[in-house]
């Protein structure tokens, strides 16, 4: 009786210890799970950029930053889903610009000619599928160096999927937006930040579950005819 009571004793005190540490140690695992989904690569000369399509008014003006500032010749944009309503809108002669058109005339709007400016009319409802119609516009357009501008707490994905989906030969450079407001050292503390970490690990599990897939089919893309681009 007595070696079991010392026993469990022994087992609380190892489990208070833990628990002392996990707390006194939250923060810093907080942040390193904050920090794990920001992916950042030195500018360099590419042949083109690419902003990824979602929160337009943050991730354009950065695109046409890397443009003025010479890194790229070209920005190539991607675009989202049809919003919820468009068609009831249209039925009554209400016509509202989409993501793409309010992106094309923020970067006319920032001196970016719009010879310079690429687009892919085919619509992409996750990043996986945005990465495909980037892989099907690069089979005509071919390029050495992409850059990739999205938001922060967005690249450690998104470059996992390009990275896995695009040719290999093509090098990406990741480019978070230096103004977006995710602060990965305290994540936790904002319900914006919060929700976006929630959905960026939910979205990586979904990626890791498909590499999975991958290595037991032994297939994990394949790139389909490809799209037309104006």
């Amino acid at each position: 009786m007595l070696r079991l009571i010392w026993r469990l004793a022994r087992l609380l005190a190892v489990l208070l210890v833990l628990a002392l540490a996990l707390y006194l140690g939250r923060p810093y695992l907080l942040t390193a799970i904050g920090r794990y989904l920001v992916t950042e690569h030195p500018l360099a000369k590419a042949d083109l950029v690419l902003v990824l399509s979602g929160q337009t008014l943050l991730r354009i003006p950065e695109g046409a930053r890397i443009y003025h500032e010479g890194f790229a010749p070209k920005i190539l944009l991607t675009r989202e889903p049809t919003v919820r309503g468009t068609a009831e809108l249209l039925r009554v002669g209400i016509r509202f610009p989409d993501s793409q058109e309010t992106a094309i005339t923020i970067l006319e709007a920032l001196r970016v000619p719009r010879g310079a400016i690429l687009t892919i009319p085919e619509r992409a409802d996750s990043t996986r599928a945005e990465m495909l119609t980037v892989a099907r516009f690069l089979k005509s357009h071919p390029v050495k160096r992409l850059i990739l501008v999205t938001s922060k707490s967005h690249t450690t994905r998104a470059y996992k999927i390009f990275s896995t989906g695009l040719e290999p030969g093509i090098q990406l450079i990741m480019h978070p937006v230096p103004n977006d407001p995710y602060d990965p050292t305290r994540w936790w503390q904002d319900r914006s930040d919060a929700k976006d970490v929630l959905h960026e690990y939910q979205a990586l599990t979904d990626f890791w579950r498909l590499r999975l897939w991958a290595m037991v089919v032994g297939q994990f893309t394949t790139v389909p005819s490809p799209v037309t681009v104006r």
